[in-house]
């Protein structure tokens, strides 16, 4: 199933069914695993459960706002699609679009008038899960798990690498929201050109000659299209600039914020991917102890298929296929500063969270996912292969990737500071 241009970085929003009012309205929640093995939706559940913590209802948002309270999750990292690549096309339109909400591992969708808010959670080792939560004030704020419909999508080669996971995407669409197929359509990753980004999204900001292809569709339909390819070169040489406010195109009252901070949705972008390769990993490192087992082999057995994701982790972590950026980059909200403010730094201030946004989306090459639970938790014997091609890369003696040597020095500090289970952290 081809979907065009949802993030649902973790919204099953992008394959989810509609679920009716009164689904949930007798939901109570199933009993749970105990709290390291848990997703921090599943955590959350277990406190409301046990009656630790209470959801208010929100007149005009549900309970949205009391869920990004719970989960700490910035109204600053509010992203808007407006692409209908979600099972409530009827929803979601250019004057209508879903809210994403997120932080290092939940994502929230929000559709205006929907009966439920969509969610995607990092499982510390099974990568991706998806809930709903009903959006009326007479049934409880239960997570109901969504399983098959969402991994239709999230759970695809293509657009995910096979694992449950996460996806940017972008698409031109047509005047009422419905992607033309063909024309600009994808993945979009850290390799992704800023100008070929953000089809069927909203974006604020400022991002000079960077451009992108956000804030803007096709006055044609689908059908009325003769010549797709046209139609996207057109889209991409016409890269726009984000504009600092998005009244003039739908009515951003119906949102908490008027804002779709551009740094927000790159982060987003990053991390999507990052969190598919963290959970390559663990799927790879149980079918080698898998095989293992079956062969009698040591736990510490190594497949080739193991080796090539932690290869492909260690490349997302390190930037290695950014796309530089042309021109600087300033987002439209408090999102940057926020996000780098959560740390953690070294005693210099060096943080895996701070921004460059002049060459490049950070300061310091290596993602912040590496503090993630997700990251922690991936099984000894890969753990050392990832650290092992890291410090290697560190050292400036892997054979594939490099970084230049003031990253290198500065990134060992910082590791040093702030991760004390990598092995090599010591600066040298």
């Amino acid at each position: 199933m081809r979907k065009s241009l949802v993030l649902l970085t973790a919204v099953c929003g992008i394959s989810m069914a509609a679920v009716a009012r009164g689904d949930h309205a007798q939901g109570t929640p199933r009993p749970l695993a105990a709290p390291d093995t848990l997703d921090p939706v599943a955590r959350l559940q277990a406190r409301i459960a046990s009656g630790a913590v209470r959801l208010p209802f929100d007149s005009a948002f549900g309970y949205l706002p009391a869920l990004l309270q719970a989960l700490d999750i910035p109204v600053s990292s509010q992203t808007l699609v407006f692409s209908r690549t979600s099972l409530q096309t009827d929803r979601i339109a250019p004057w209508t679009p879903r809210a994403l909400y997120f932080n290092d591992d939940v994502y929230i969708g929000y559709v205006h008038d929907s009966p439920f808010l969509e969610i995607g959670a990092v499982h510390p080792t099974k990568g991706a899960v998806f809930y709903t939560v009903p959006q009326t004030r007479d049934a409880p704020p239960v997570a109901e798990r969504e399983t098959m419909k969402c991994l239709m999508c999230h759970q695809s080669r293509a657009a995910t690498g096979g694992v449950p996971g996460f996806m940017v995407l972008s698409s031109i669409t047509d005047r009422h929201g419905y992607p033309i197929t063909g024309a600009h359509e994808g993945s979009t990753t850290d390799a992704t050109p800023l100008r070929q980004r953000a089809g069927g999204w909203y974006v604020t900001g400022d991002v000079g000659r960077n451009g992108h292809a956000g804030n803007r569709y096709s006055a044609k339909l689908n059908h009325e299209v003769p010549d797709k390819a046209a139609l996207r070169t057109r889209f991409v040489a016409d890269s726009t600039q984000a504009p600092r406010t998005l009244e003039a195109l739908f009515d951003t009252t119906l949102y908490l914020s008027g804002q779709s901070d551009v740094v927000a949705l790159m982060v987003l972008t990053h991390q999507a991917t990052v969190h598919n390769r963290i959970t390559a990993v663990h799927e790879a490192a149980r079918a080698s102890a898998m095989t293992a087992l079956s062969t009698g082999g040591s736990a510490d057995t190594v497949t080739p298929p193991l080796r090539m994701a932690v290869s492909q982790l260690v490349r997302a972590l390190l930037f290695i296929d950014e796309a530089p950026l042309v021109a600087p980059v300033r987002g439209s909200t408090r999102f940057t500063t926020a996000f780098a403010a959560r740390g953690p730094a070294d005693r210099q201030g060096r943080s895996l969270r701070t921004f460059d946004l002049e060459r490049r989306l950070f300061r310091y090459p290596l993602s912040f996912l590496v503090y993630s639970d997700a990251f922690d938790a991936i099984a000894p014997t890969a753990k050392r292969l990832v650290y092992a091609r890291l410090a290697a890369v560190l050292d400036d003696r892997d054979d594939e990737f490099r970084i230049a040597e003031a990253d290198r020095v500065a990134l060992r500090a910082i590791l040093a500071a702030t991760k004390p289970d990598f092995p090599a952290a010591s600066p040298r």
